[in-house]
């Protein structure tokens, strides 16, 4: 009788999920790229213990600074860089940036508790505010309204930030009074006095001209050109979304050699930063 024997059957590994194939690729990644994602559950915080410590968008000091934390500012981390000592934090506006390990010192567990109960003060900042666009803007623009003197004012203002301290700003606009116009130009310095917070209190002047206008109807009015110094301040406001206010307060003396003129800007403005 021949004996036949069963082939016995080579064992196979089960084939793996897309989903599962994406997992190791992810995984793949993020081992490539050096960096170790902290854990959902680890809620890590860190605090800023220099003076001064600035956020990159990458980590190492080639990277461009996205904002510049103070010492006792708190942020959550969110990746560990693991070929350097870097953490990426969240900022108080959403986004994320990567600070040097050597300028913060990572919180321990009840410093953690601590800070998970922020003040009254910071839920608004964290809701309202966002980083201050002078840290990595170069031009400005500001589009005022407002009154000068008794007037209705419509001013212009371009500005180079020659950096988040200082800028340079023009200024044009008109005011429409009851019998004449009088259109406004002129530039001078602005001074930034805290360019890394939300809410930046600044101080200006100006030096310039007016050239005054009678309306149609209103021919016997005296017209003519005058020199404008203007000095004042005022408030810059970082809000969500880019959206950035400005609040000016402004000293004008406005003269030529028959006549001299002090008068008040108040106003508002919508400006843009980039």
């Amino acid at each position: 009788m021949t004996m036949t024997s069963t082939p016995t059957p080579t064992p196979t590994l089960p084939l793996r999920s897309p989903r599962t194939r994406l997992r190791a690729a992810v995984l793949a990644g993020v081992l490539a790229s050096g960096v170790t994602p902290a854990r959902a559950d680890d809620d890590a915080l860190v605090r800023v213990i220099a003076e001064q410590a600035q956020v990159h968008t990458g980590p190492g000091f080639a990277f461009r600074v996205v904002y510049v934390a103070t010492r006792g500012e708190v942020f959550p981390v969110v990746e560990r860089a693991t070929r350097a000592h870097w953490f990426r934090v969240r900022l108080p506006d959403g986004t994320g940036g990567w600070v040097l390990g050597d300028e913060v010192f990572p919180l321990d567990l009840e410093a953690s508790d601590a800070h998970r109960g922020p003040s009254l003060w910071h839920r608004i900042s964290e809701t309202v505010f966002s980083p201050s666009p002078l840290l990595e803007g170069r031009i400005g623009l500001s589009f005022s309204a407002g009154v000068i003197g008794r007037d209705s004012a419509f001013l212009f203002r371009p500005a180079f930030i020659l950096e988040p301290h200082f800028s340079l700003e023009g200024f044009f606009g008109e005011t429409v009074g009851n019998q004449i116009d009088v259109i406004y130009y002129g530039a001078g310095p602005n001074v930034f006095l805290f360019p890394s917070s939300p809410v930046t209190p600044f101080v200006g002047a100006a030096m310039g001209g007016a050239s005054s206008r009678t309306k149609a109807d209103q021919f016997a009015v005296p017209t003519g050109s005058f020199t404008v110094l203007n000095v004042g301040g005022g408030l810059l406001v970082a809000l969500k979304q880019r959206i950035t206010l400005r609040g000016d307060v402004r000293h004008y003396v406005i003269f030529n050699p028959n006549h001299t003129q002090r008068i008040q800007e108040y106003s508002g403005a919508l400006s843009i930063v980039f």
